[in-house]
This record gives C-alpha cells, sequence and structure tokens, in this order.
C-alpha cells in the first residue's frame, strides 16, 4: 500500500504542465539527481505524517469519551460502584475525558493532555489528575488577578480530577470535590459527588447534607432529573440510618419523576431500592416482586451492573426460603458478571452471600474462605459496611467451632462499625450474637440484655425476621429459666413471624421447639 501510495504522488508530479517544469529542465544532470533524491526521501516522511494524523483521528473517533468512560468505571479498584450513583459516576468521567480533549487542542497543554490521555487508556490516570490539578490552581490565580468566571473553570477542573480520583484515591477525590464546591457553590454535580464519596467512608450525616444541596439546587433551578437523583440518594441515606418509612418516601418521588421523565435507568434503580425496603420489612413477595421488574429493564437496557444487582438480591431472598440450591445459582450469576465487569464491590457481596450458603451446608472452611475474599476486597476498598459484614461472618464461624473468645472479638469489630455508621440493622444484628454468646457462657442475664436491644431495634425498623429470632433466643432463655409459659409465648410470637415471612427452614426450627415443649408438659 505504500508503495501505491508513493508511486501515485510521483505520477501526479510527471503529470504536471510542462511550464511548472521549465525550470527543472534547465537544471545541469547532477543538479536533477539531487532534486529528485530529496523528493523521494521527503515522501516517505510526508506518507508517516500523513499515517499518524490518520491514525490518531481513528483512534479518537474509535474510542468515544463514552466508551472510555465505561471502560475506566469498568476498571474500578476502589469504589461503591452503587447503581444509584453510577450513571452520574459515567457522566463525570465523560467529562473528564472531553476536558483532556479539550486540553489537546491547546498549544501550552497540547502534548502533556495527549500523553496524558493515552495513559489514561491504559488505566494510568496520574499524568491527567495532575494536569487538572494544574488547570484548576492557575485559574484560581486568574480568578483572583483577573475575573471571578475562573473560579467556575477551576470547579470544573477539580470535579473533573474528582472524577478521576474516585477510582483509585478516595483521599484526593474527597480534597477535590470539597474544593470544587467551594469554588462553584451552585454546581449539583459537585455536591452529587461529594456526597457518594463522604457516603463510601461512611459519613452519612455530612453524605446527607451534600445532596440536600443538590436537592436545592435542582428546586431552584426547576430541574426535576437532578431532583430525581437526590430523593433517590437521600432515600439511601434514610435506610442506612434505619428509617425505613422515611426511605420508602423519597424512593417513591424519586420513582415517580423517573417514570414522568421516562428515565428507564432511574426507575430500574428506584424498583430495586423498593424491593430492599420490602425484603427487611420480611415481605418477600413484594421484594421479589420490585427486584424482577427491576431486573427487566435492566435487561432490556443491558445495563449489566444493575442485572448483577439484583441476581445478588434474587439469591437473597432464596436463602431466606431455604432454597440453597437457587439462592447459589442467583449468586454464581451476580458473581460472574462482577468478575466480567472488575465491579470489586459486586465481587465482595457476592463472595460473603456464597460464604452464608457454604455455612449452612456446614462446610465452614468454605465458607471462611468466601467471607476471608470479601473482606480482603472491602478493607482494599475501605469500604466499612463491607467489612462489617464480613467481621460478622467470621464471627459466626468462629462460634459455631466453639472460639467464643474469637467469635465477640470479630463481633465487637463488626458492632464498632456499624455503631460508627449509624447502621441500625447491622447493630441489631450483632447485639443478637454477642446475646447468643453470653448464653452459651451461661450468663443468661447478659444474654436476655443483648437480645433485648437487639428486639428494640428490630420492632423500630419493623424487620420481622430479626424480631422472630430475637423473640425465639428469649424463649430459649426463659425455657432454660424453667418458665415453660413464657417460653411458649414467645416462639408461637417468633413462629407467626417466620410464617408471614416464609422462612421455611426457621419455621420448621421453631415448631420443633414448641413440639419439644408440649411433650416436656404431657410427661409432668
Amino acid at each position: 500500500m505504500r508503495g501505491g501510495f508513493v508511486y501515485k504522488i510521483f505520477e501526479d508530479l510527471i503529470e504536471m504542465p510542462v511550464t511548472v517544469w521549465s525550470w527543472f529542465i534547465k537544471l545541469d544532470t547532477g543538479l536533477k539527481f539531487a532534486f529528485i533524491t530529496l523528493v523521494l526521501t521527503a515522501i516517505p516522511v510526508a506518507v508517516m505524517a500523513c499515517n499518524f494524523l490518520l491514525s490518531r483521528k481513528k483512534n479518537k473517533q474509535d474510542l468515544t469519551s463514552d466508551t472510555l468512560a465505561e471502560k475506566l468505571y469498568d476498571k474500578l479498584d476502589q469504589a461503591q460502584q452503587s447503581l444509584q450513583s453510577k450513571d452520574e459516576e459515567i457522566r463525570g468521567l465523560k467529562d473528564a475525558i472531553e476536558g483532556l480533549r479539550d486540553l489537546e487542542e491547546q498549544s501550552e497543554t497540547a502534548k502533556l493532555a495527549a500523553d496524558a490521555e493515552k495513559q489514561l487508556q491504559e488505566g494510568n490516570t496520574d499524568l491527567a489528575k495532575a494536569l487538572f490539578r494544574q488547570v484548576a490552581q492557575n485559574s484560581v490565580k486568574k480568578g483572583k488577578e483577573v475575573a471571578a468566571t475562573e473560579f467556575e473553570k477551576a470547579a470544573q477542573a477539580y470535579r473533573r480530577l474528582g472524577a478521576l480520583a474516585y477510582l483509585d484515591n478516595t483521599h484526593e477525590a474527597l480534597e477535590a470535590y470539597q474544593e470544587a464546591v467551594k469554588l462553584d457553590t451552585q454546581n449539583a454535580d459537585g455536591w452529587n459527588s461529594l456526597g457518594h464519596i463522604l457516603l463510601r467512608i461512611g459519613e452519612l450525616d455530612k453524605a446527607g447534607e451534600a445532596y440536600k444541596r443538590v436537592l436545592s439546587i435542582g428546586e431552584s433551578q426547576t430541574d426535576t432529573e437532578i431532583i430525581a437523583v437526590a430523593y433517590g440518594n437521600l432515600g439511601v441515606i434514610r435506610q442506612t440510618q434505619g428509617d425505613l418509612a422515611g426511605a420508602e418516601d423519597f424512593y417513591r418521588k424519586s420513582l415517580k419523576i423517573n417514570e414522568e421523565l421516562g428515565r428507564k435507568e432511574g426507575m430500574a434503580n428506584q424498583y430495586g431500592n423498593l424491593g430492599n425496603i420490602r425484603q427487611t420489612q420480611g415481605d418477600l413477595a413484594g421484594a421479589e416482586d420490585f427486584y424482577r421488574k427491576s431486573l427487566k429493564i435492566n435487561e432490556e437496557l443491558g445495563r449489566k451492573e444493575g442485572m448483577a444487582n439484583q441476581y445478588g438480591n434474587l439469591g437473597i431472598i432464596r436463602a431466606t426460603q431455604g432454597d440453597l440450591a437457587g439462592a447459589e445459582d442467583f449468586y454464581r450469576k451476580s458473581l460472574t458478571i462482577n468478575e466480567e465487569l472488575g465491579r470489586k464491590e459486586g465481587m465482595a457481596a457476592d463472595y460473603g452471600n456464597l460464604g452464608v450458603i457454604r455455612k449452612t451446608q456446614g462446610d465452614l472452611a468454605g465458607a471462611e474462605d468466601f467471607y476471608r475474599k470479601s473482606l480482603k476486597i472491602n478493607e482494599e476498598l475501605g469500604r466499612k459496611e463491607g467489612m462489617a459484614a464480613a467481621y460478622g461472618n467470621l464471627g459466626n464461624i468462629r462460634a459455631t467451632q466453639g472460639d467464643l473468645a474469637g467469635a465477640e472479638d470479630f463481633y465487637r469489630k463488626s458492632l464498632k462499625i456499624n455503631e460508627e455508621l449509624g447502621c441500625k440493622e447491622g447493630m441489631a444484628n450483632l447485639y443478637g450474637n454477642l446475646g447468643i454468646i453470653r448464653q452459651t457462657q451461661g450468663d443468661l442475664a447478659g444474654a436476655e440484655d443483648f437480645y433485648r436491644k437487639s428486639l428494640k431495634i428490630n420492632e423500630e425498623l419493623g424487620r420481622k425476621e430479626g424480631m422472630a429470632a430475637d423473640y425465639g433466643n428469649l424463649g430459649v432463655i426463659r425455657k432454660t429459666q424453667g418458665d415453660l409459659a413464657e417460653a411458649e409465648d414467645l416462639w408461637l410470637k417468633s413462629l407467626n413471624l417466620y410464617k408471614q415471612i416464609g422462612a421455611a427452614p426457621m419455621i420448621d426450627k421453631v415448631q420443633g421447639w414448641l413440639d419439644e415443649l408440649t411433650d416436656a408438659k404431657g410427661n409432668k
């Protein structure tokens, strides 16, 4: 191909009118050969330059900002990757990439920006972040000396820096977004991104304040899409804090707007969130209905992250119902997608869920292996909620093995994190587990105290599964103390709740206790 191209250029030259070549004809033979040699030497250089420019243009066309943003997000090493914020994070990354390409068109930053994009395509964000930081600092300096509009440019550069830092450096992302909202207080994207990073590190109150700013900006600009996003994120805060009614209210507000706008991604997110509410309340049928609505939309849109989340949620439903094979099938589907996408948070959740399956089947070694995989990822991510869950699960392994001291150590690590996060559901679970430790040690008063703490929270949350477990445990205390009538009353409460949930394994277990109690009464 290259020879053909050279031949065509030379052919064009010799077909030019004779008048153009009159000066050449007058040259002596030596100069003619020198000129021809020079032309032939220059042609390959010109061809290489043309090919370089064409390939550069082609590469940019082939790898759009959307494609590169998706690629970077899918390789996220240190992120929540929650579906609630995924679309916003993709937009942030796309904006950063387009900003980098704008800098490639400016002579003073062209080479650095081109090198930064090349590294970015390989997953290295360092040069791009350094360039945006320099742009931000220069704009701040100009803003002080020339015009306040430069502050908005600086804020934009910090948001772009934050979007890239979110991939691999939580602290750097936090600082960048904090600078961005200082410089441009009315930018909803800046506040929203700040809320996400605060949520990641467990600063729920501060994250909530950031999302409220997003809501305020959306309302002042009458931007319903921003308002819908804010409602959804505020719902996540409420649910984490145990305010299920408040969470559902926000989710339904967000869902209503998304339905009006025809935003299917937003609808899928809120159906999933409402499913989580129903699951916590013990309404497994209602939860599954919402999860399947979400799954259907995600499948239609080809949103693999959403599909993985809903497969995981449906697995939890099956596990609660005692269908371990069905649960594992859903968890494996979720894990396959998360591994393909490199979604570490999703992988950690799937490993934890598969660990629960193994423990229920009596395979403690297999369970611990999954739990430790989950813990390792969550520690790498700095994801406190995931760490708390893994510590609690490892405590269950130790308790089953009879290592009560080791179990309590894990439970207390988990409890501390849940208390820091204000995660009431987690606190209730850990109080119940610590009660079992005390009961096993023969400290019935200490056990009852923990069970009562757990029951109080579960009643506040309306969490039927937790309440059923607490009533069951308190019934065991009463039976041990010889108060069979009270034990029977507590176990009947537990059985009724488990029946409402449809938790087959626990129904059988509690019914077995009641049958034994009836036999004991008959033998007296």
